[in-house]
């Protein structure tokens, strides 16, 4: 008798009913489905903005290396608002060009040496020849008083929905680092002087 009272057979009937499971799964898992959804965009987002700065670089590299007159500040302006529309994310890149080359002194000791570096809109110094031996690793062998080329470019990433994804991925900043040969000539020279003075071109 106790088993079939009508306040018995309400609760059976609620405990067996299934109504609605779908909605409380679907509710559970929105969270997390929009989380790794928003968490995808965002590293392939990283992943095609780090793509885009390498051939940004790239680029940049290469246009340095057909250079055939003198590099001053002014064209140094002008390839950082190139390199800004190339990558799109950074209002203000960062640009270092350096020539450097390799020299054998009387002695027979081989080094490598710095013949001018500069920067535009950069926190990072002008390379010393110190800094070039340094990173010899890094660079190409040269032959005698052959003369390279380094640029180097940096872009602050800021991933999207950061509000949301906090802990997804954090702002940093990508960086290239492309070594080139001067195409047509020997060697890119700078001159920052208004009459481009010949005493004052450093090659």
């Amino acid at each position: 008798m106790i088993r079939n009272n009508p306040l018995t057979r309400a609760w059976r009937a609620w405990r067996n009913d299934e109504d609605g499971s779908v909605a409380v799964e679907t509710l559970l898992m929105v969270p997390l489905l929009s989380w790794a959804f928003l968490s995808t965009l965002v590293y392939f987002d990283a992943y095609r903005t780090e793509a885009i700065s390498e051939r940004a670089g790239l680029t940049i590299a290469d246009m340095l290396s057909r250079e055939t007159g003198l590099v001053n500040q002014e064209y140094l302006n002008g390839t950082v608002d190139l390199l800004e529309f190339l990558t799109l994310h950074d209002s203000s890149p960062e640009l270092r060009v350096t020539v450097f080359y390799k020299h054998t002194h009387s002695n027979g000791n081989v080094h490598l040496h710095r013949a001018w570096s500069k920067t535009k809109n950069s926190t990072k110094d002008v390379l010393t020849t110190a800094d070039i031996r340094a990173m010899e690793t890094r660079l190409p062998d040269l032959g005698d008083e052959e003369r390279a080329i380094l640029v180097e470019t940096w872009t602050d990433y800021d991933p999207p929905y950061e509000p949301v994804l906090a802990s997804s991925l954090n702002a940093f900043e990508m960086g290239t680092f492309t070594v080139i040969s001067p195409r047509f000539t020997d060697s890119l020279c700078w001159n920052n002087d208004p009459t481009e003075d010949p005493t004052k071109t450093i090659c």
